[in-house]
């Protein structure tokens, strides 16, 4: 029996990801298929999984090729397909287990010739999120369309999301070309221009998994750029040669415009990916590159590269004229600045940019209206006591300076449809926020700051409903730009009513500010529950129409609604509604009750055309409800963002009425939450950037709770610090735990988002309570840098300041940074304790970022990025770091600077990335220019001093000294130390420790600059393991996010923000670690090392790389899985039994200097006769 589907996958050496690609087609919901394994000459052990699925499966078939690539594979599986519908897959990715069934169910009902779908990206970690490739074009489900009609089915390049009628296959004879890159192309395009229709499906149907080596991340490689062109020469030729064909006919010219936009594409995407990665290749591959750029640039009408985008077009002429100097200069150029220029001329505007030293011609520059836009956005709105709304914000046109206050006019309005517009008076004010969110430093927006009121009563009109959008326009030098007012990223305000009836309800709709004003037909008065029934009453406006049927209430999920009767008496109603009605729970996407099932609420009236429904308003002041429905959950019945009525069915949560900020910085936090174990509960902050948390108590009363903060000075592991810039969100959670899913976030009163913001000044930055998300709490910290210092405008000119304060006589100072101003820790902390223990006559600057590191009065803070700090930086007599100086630092002839580092290199480090994906070419040309500013390289034993030479291009003086921070580990007082650290970390005296410090993983990237926080270790096994008799300390890379899970006993610590690792070695009996650079620091103790190397294949051999045969030379066990360290963590000393002889040589190599003495050391090279 002839299959419905023939799915093809290539095989060729994927022994990791193979299991999890087969399984997932074996596991289809449409089962009648056939799968065609073509191992492409494999090496590993891929082609006995294979084997072992054809034995298993009889829908599997196994056949074996001398390698020949992925092109030929997928041919040579197409010939030996056998199913009406063809598909292919690539052996390393996976398909969801509906895919199949959904594309072929769309064909059936279609016609189309193929269907296409989604992709989402399998991470490393083994989540997935939507790849940005298809996310415009795969956004909505479309039936039998064409590319002709939706151009963007052009960006859908890829075979592996696609199921083909064979028929449409076989009649246009498609073939993958072989023994190239980039097979997908050349078939793909021509296929979407070929088929009659095609199918679009929004959903998922396929996984492509992240891989580091991939065919995919090779951009760097001649072969590479020359494939691609290639691929894309032939696409484009196929486009070409169908125009040629039909000359004369009416097809030609959709041929010609097919072309001429797919060239466009390839302009902007897949040869942009190459020219991306210019400065990250070397000599051979920036000529490749010139070369076959221009091969297809030459086939491309004049017309199609006039019409890139403004910076695409200077790149393609650089490209055209093979200026490399000038086209990098100006993609660094745009890396730091975006699309910002200066603009030549009054009537001819034409674009100039610093980086491009030599003419370009005029219609490569010349400016268009998307160059020059209007940039309008209010950064703060409020109803003030007379009802009015008040408005403050920036606009400004981009890319031309504000000019001097006057020099550039500003209007604003409201626009109600074409002909109706309400005029509002605009006045010009300084806002330096304009410039600093412009991120960029060519101009300064200080004067486009303007101000404005709105007075309700204007917006009246005789119409039920009137939208009004809020609009500006700014004039200048000849130019005139208008557009529509954005909010950016302030939240909904609240709705005003005017009188009892009519209110104005403030909507954003893509971020656009609009007033709507409405005249309500029906309000709620009051509601409120007995018996397990609830009763809402409400009043109905003067000349509302009759005629009510029914109050409906209605899920806006699922649309099952009930019609509950009314009792109507004058203009007042009545209606009954039983809790157990709405007491059910919806499901989301994975199968989970819904946090939140909203149910509106509206009446039924007797229409002309049938029933007529209209939503059920409330007055904000109205008291919200809050109702149980057992199970941790409620029902909440408040006012919507709309300002209608909802009734939310709920896990029960906090919901605060009171907010108030006390004359000693305090803000008290006060309001209900009726869940029986809220006695027990704290208050967490949680950073929306980087998962970062800060935990307070909790004093409750019955169903009361309140809390108090300082939000400039909150106590945490690291200290008493200020909330780290950035957003912080509210929630309440039990002792410990730490899934944020089981928090219980803290949500605003309806009644109480009129007061909202709260600001207040507080050590230097701003504080800033209100909400998002509607009604979600919120405390935004600021910058904890002065306005004067924000923005890339202000850096740039503390920048020019730094160069002439190096001319000046440099101060009896020393500035000290460890991990760039993160932390009071390191080898810097010891030189700094050494130098005060001499009494040397110096001031010590530590640096800090962002206010988030305490440190002793022996020493005083300056801010990274501050004033202050650029002073230092160029009249410290003394500089001692641990990390890279900018790469503008330029040391002065008096100046001393010491590089201590930060850690001895298992993992390749700096110039010795060259080529590995983890290197940025960026930085590896400058390491040799940075290097050349220190004075003295610290080294921690004689391996690492030609690794550090060599790595950073070094060849000043070394000072073969040992680590400072290792001088604690030898230090005669180390035991009362670490019994200070024990006591306050509450670490019982009985207790051993484990210490668990997994290093960070490049291929994890997270928002914020931060990684994954990927633990291999099964916490829970370990504690039901060790918990008698352990503590396990956990401490993430500081470029690590996330929050470690299983804190909630006590058994496992997180101590990321303890202030220096080196007081955690001190106290551990046993460290647990992967390739981190603790395990030589550690050595020093001579205590057991566990080595949890999961991906040690991949982490050497594709990540990063080592300096040294680590699985030969590793000091202890080297385990694959979380079960064996476990296991080992039981017994150390049996688990490292066998390694005694390896542990002494590590040490022998890597702890051959240190003496205790390595500070004293540093200070004695410092100091002018510094030797006692």
């Amino acid at each position: 029996m002839t299959p419905r589907l023939t799915v093809v996958v290539p095989i060729h050496n994927v022994e990791a990801y193979l299991d999890a690609c087969l399984e997932s087609l074996a596991a289809q919901t449409m089962t009648d298929l056939e799968v065609v394994m073509v191992d492409d000459g494999s090496t590993d052990g891929s082609p006995a999984i294979a084997r072992a699925m054809a034995d298993r499966d009889g829908r599997f078939r196994y056949t074996r090729q001398d390698n020949a690539g992925l092109g030929a594979a997928r041919n040579e599986g197409a010939a030996r397909a056998t199913g009406t519908h063809l598909a292919f897959v690539d052996s390393d990715d996976v398909v969801p287990h509906d895919a199949y069934e959904r594309m072929l169910g769309a064909l059936a009902e279609s016609g189309s010739d193929f269907a296409t779908g989604n992709v989402h990206r399998l991470r490393v970690d083994g989540t997935t999120e939507q790849s940005a490739m298809f996310r415009k074009v795969m956004g909505t489900d479309r039936s039998a369309t064409h590319v002709t009609r939706h151009w963007d089915l052009l960006g859908d390049r890829i075979a592996c999301n696609k199921v083909f009628r064979r028929d449409f296959w076989d009649r246009h004879a498609f073939a993958f070309p072989v023994g190239v890159l980039f097979e997908d192309t050349p078939v793909m395009v021509p296929a979407h221009f070929l088929a009659g229709s095609v199918d679009v499906l929004s959903g998922p149907v396929y996984l492509w998994r992240d891989r580091d080596g991939s065919i995919t991340n090779r951009r760097t490689r001649p072969r590479a750029v020359a494939d691609r062109t290639a691929a894309v020469l032939s696409a484009s030729g196929f486009l070409g040669d169908k125009a040629r064909e039909t000359a004369g006919t009416p097809d030609a010219e959709g041929w010609r415009e097919g072309k001429r936009r797919y060239d466009a594409t390839v302009l902007a995407g897949d040869l942009w990916l190459f020219m991306d990665a210019l400065p990250l290749g070397d000599a051979a591959y920036h000529e490749a590159f010139l070369d076959h750029a221009n091969s297809f640039a030459d086939t491309v009408e004049p017309a199609v590269l006039t019409g890139l985008p403004l910076a695409l077009r200077v790149k393609w002429q650089l490209i055209r004229e093979r200026r490399l100097t000038e086209l990098l200069a100006f993609m660094a150029y745009e890396k730091s600045n975006g699309s910002t220029f200066l603009a030549r001329g009054t009537v001819r505007r034409r674009a100039q940019f610093s980086a491009v030293t030599g003419a370009l011609p005029r219609a490569v520059t010349a400016l268009g209206r998307a160059d020059l836009p209007l940039k309008s956005q209010v950064t703060e709105a409020s109803w003030d006591e007379d009802g009015r709304l008040r408005l403050k914000g920036f606009a400004y046109v981009r890319n031309l300076p504000a000019g001097r206050v006057g020099a550039r006019a500003k209007f604003a309005w409201l626009r109600a449809g074409r002909r109706r517009a309400v005029p509002l008076k605009v006045r010009t004010v300084r806002s330096r926020e304009a410039t600093y969110r412009s991120k960029q430093g060519l101009h300064s927006y200080d004067r486009s700051g303007f101000e404005t009121v709105v007075d309700p009563a204007r917006l009246v009109t005789k119409r039920t409903t009137t939208t009004w959008n809020v609009e500006m326009a700014v004039y200048g030098g000849g130019l005139l730009r208008t557009g529509p007012v954005r909010m950016g990223g302030l939240s909904e305000l609240p709705v005003r009513y005017l009188d009892d009836f009519l209110r104005i309800t403030p909507k954003l709709s893509a971020g656009r500010l609009r007033l709507r004003t409405e005249r309500v037909q029906a309000r709620l008065a009051r509601h409120e529950e007995s018996g397990g029934t609830l009763m809402l009453e409400g009043e109905l406006a003067p000349g509302a129409p009759a005629g009510i049927k029914a109050l409906r209430v209605e899920n806006w999920h699922t649309k099952e609604a009930y019609d509950l009767p009314v009792v109507c008496s004058g203009r007042t109603f009545t209606a009954e509604l039983r809790l157990e009605h709405l007491a059910g729970t919806g499901t989301d996407g994975s199968g989970a009750p819904r946090k939140a099932d909203p149910w509106g609420v509206g009446l039924v009236r007797e229409g002309d055309e049938g029933d007529e429904w209209s939503a059920l308003a409330v007055r904000p002041d109205i008291p919200a409800g809050r109702h149980p429905l057992g199970a941790g959950r409620e029902l909440l019945v408040l006012a919507n963002a709309s300002g209608n009525v909802e009734l939310r069915n709920q896990t029960v949560r906090p919901l605060v009425d009171e907010l108030t900020w006390q004359d000693d910085g305090r803000l008290t936090v006060r309001g209900s939450f009726p869940d029986e174990s809220a006695a027990r509960w704290e208050l967490v902050l949680q950073h929306s950037g980087h998962d970062e948390e800060a935990v307070l108590p909790v004093e409750t009363d019955g169903s009361r709770f309140s809390a108090a903060l300082c939000p400039d000075a909150v106590d945490g592991p690291a200290g008493v610090l200020p909330l780290a810039e950035g957003r912080w969100y509210l929630a309440l959670r039990e002792p410990g735990e730490s899934d944020p899913d089981l928090y219980r976030q803290v949500h605003v009163a309806p009644a109480r988002h009129e007061s909202l913001p709260l600001v207040r000044a507080l050590g230097g930055r701003d504080f800033t309570v209100g909400r998002r998300h509607y009604d979600r709490l919120v405390i935004e910290s600021g910058s904890a840098l002065a306005v004067t210092e924000r923005g890339g405008a202000q850096q740039g000119a503390l920048r020019t300041r730094y160069a002439s304060l190096r001319v000046e006589p440099r101060t009896d100072t020393v500035l000290y940074s460890s991990f760039d101003g993160r932390q009071y820790s390191d080898s810097p902390r010891a030189v700094h304790e050494e130098l005060v223990a001499r009494g040397a006559p110096l001031e010590h600057l530590w640096v800090v970022r962002d206010q988030q590191v305490t440190v002793p009065a022996t020493c005083r803070l300056v801010a990274l990025w501050s004033t202050e700090w650029y002073e230092a930086l160029a009249r410290s007599r003394y500089v001692v770091t641990n990390t890279q100086l900018p790469d503008w630092f330029e040391r002065a002839e008096d100046q001393y600077v010491v590089q201590t580092w930060h850690g001895t290199p298992l993992k390749r480090i700096g110039r010795d990335l060259a080529d590995s994906p983890s290197g940025d070419p960026r930085y590896i040309a400058s390491l040799p220019d940075r290097a050349a500013q220190w004075n003295l390289l610290v080294s921690p034993n004689r391996f690492s001093t030609p690794v550090l030479r060599g790595a950073f291009g070094y060849q000043g003086e070394v000072l073969e000294s040992g680590y400072p921070r290792n001088d604690l580990l030898h230090a005669a007082d180390r035991a009362k130390v670490a019994a200070a650290v024990r006591e306050r970390l509450g670490i019982p005296e009985d207790r051993k420790v484990v210490l668990y410090a997994p290093t960070w993983r490049e291929n994890q990237p997270r928002k914020g600059g931060r990684y994954g926080l990927d633990l291999r270790l099964d916490l829970a096994a370990a504690e039901r393991a060790l918990g008698d008799d352990h503590v396990l300390l956990v401490r993430r890379h500081y470029l690590v996010g996330g929050t470690v899970p299983g804190t909630t006993s006590g058994f496992v610590r997180d101590v990321t923000r303890h202030p220096d690792v080196g007081e955690l070695l001190l106290i551990s009996d046993v460290l647990v670690t992967d390739y981190s650079s603790l395990m030589f620091d550690f050595a020093h103790t001579g205590r057991p090392m566990l080595f949890h190397t999961y991906d040690l294949d991949h982490y050497r051999d594709t990540l990063r790389g080592f300096y040294f045969d680590f699985a030969a030379q590793a000091p202890g066990p080297l385990l694959t899985t979380g079960e064996e360290v476990v296991a080992a963590l039981r017994d150390p000393a049996a688990a490292t039994a066998g390694h005694e002889d390896a542990y002494r040589r590590f040490r022998e190599v890597f702890c051959d200097l240190d003496d205790g003495r390595a500070a004293a050391h540093v200070a004695d090279a410092m100091l002018p006769g510094g030797r006692r």
